[in-house]
């Protein structure tokens, strides 16, 4: 019943009012807009007939063709397989796991767990036959509360992870010793609200990071994480979730909108190594709660997660991996 009433809290914040950033003007016939309205018997939509599960985040595991899935409720890290769902990981430290990534070169998964009320940020590490092999204590590198939220890695297997209630983003490197990156008053939400969300690591030395309560995305070069920007965007984004760089100029952002009406996958470009980007292709999918990408053999697949309905104290019993195209 606790986890219940703290994932229900948590799952709250996501829906808090967000903040629109004033955006250039752009050619609207510049743009190539498809739509992801979930249907049932739609060949692209891989569904997961599981009660209560309430999924966060996901990743594509090549070498064993499947699906790997978080759970705000549970906790289970789950796999699908040929369109069915199992527990993969089970382990009762796990709380609410939420972003997911695997290290294709160390062939390592690595997992986010956190509670609601800011007590408990972690990182996870298994190998990708479920064995464990680290845990990081985050939340113990500074004083208040916590919660991890995504996670990324660079080239040399070294992670870091979002802290959507401290402004913080964590490195741990290879062997589970956890650090503070940067931690900074421009990341920080205000009491109550839920910030820095989705990573990823761009190979030329720097972070990529969306702060969903401000509809923002952040360049954070590593030799220097002060020296931060906001990437000035020529389109709004929807209160920003999940991100994967699909190539060095091409981003996937995934917009929960708190499952409302602007919902959607946008897929930005740019020119000049993330200061600015352009809005080039828009996948629509109003009242859908998405929340991160994962990619299979180039083509990118979106998780539909209706956390609205965990919200509103409903259930659901079948949840959806949509594809893109």
């Amino acid at each position: 019943m606790m986890r219940n009433l703290l994932t229900r809290a948590f799952i709250g914040l996501l829906f808090l009012p967000t903040f629109s950033c004033s955006k250039e003007n752009f050619a609207d016939s510049d743009i190539h807009h498809a739509d992801l309205r979930m249907n049932i018997t739609d060949p692209d939509v891989i569904n997961i007939y599981e009660n209560n599960l309430f999924p966060e985040g996901i990743e594509y595991d090549i070498r064993g063709d499947r699906f790997l899935i978080s759970s705000v409720t549970r906790g289970d890290i789950g796999q699908v397989i040929n369109g069915e769902y199992s527990v993969f990981i089970n382990n009762p430290g796990f709380v609410s796991t939420l972003g997911l990534h695997i290290d294709h070169t160390t062939k390592r998964l690595l997992i986010t767990n956190s509670n609601i009320d800011g007590s408990l940020a972690e990182l996870y590490a298994y190998d990708l036959s479920g064995n464990f092999i680290f845990k990081a204590d985050l939340g113990a590198l500074s004083e208040g509360g916590h919660l991890a939220n995504d996670v990324t890695v660079d080239n040399k297997g070294n992670a870091y992870v979002t802290d959507s209630y401290g402004g913080i983003i964590y490195k741990v490197d290879i062997s589970g010793n956890a650090e503070i990156l940067i931690q900074e008053e421009a990341f920080t939400p205000p009491p109550g609200a839920f910030g820095l969300n989705g990573i990823d690591y761009d190979p030329r030395g720097f972070l990529i990071v969306s702060r969903l309560d401000t509809n923002q995305l952040f360049k954070i070069p590593f030799d220097n994480p002060e020296s931060f920007i906001e990437i000035q965007l020529n389109a709004e984004l929807f209160s920003p979730d999940g991100l994967y760089l699909k190539n060095p100029n091409e981003l996937i952002v995934v917009n929960n909108d708190s499952g409302g009406e602007n919902s959607r996958v946008q897929i930005f470009r740019t020119r000049d190594r993330w200061e600015t980007a352009t809005l080039t292709h828009e996948f629509l999918s109003p009242g859908n709660f998405l929340t991160t990408v994962a990619v299979k053999r180039n083509t990118p697949f979106v998780l539909s997660a209706h956390l609205d309905i965990l919200l509103s104290g409903g259930n659901q019993d079948v949840f959806s991996i949509l594809k893109v195209q």
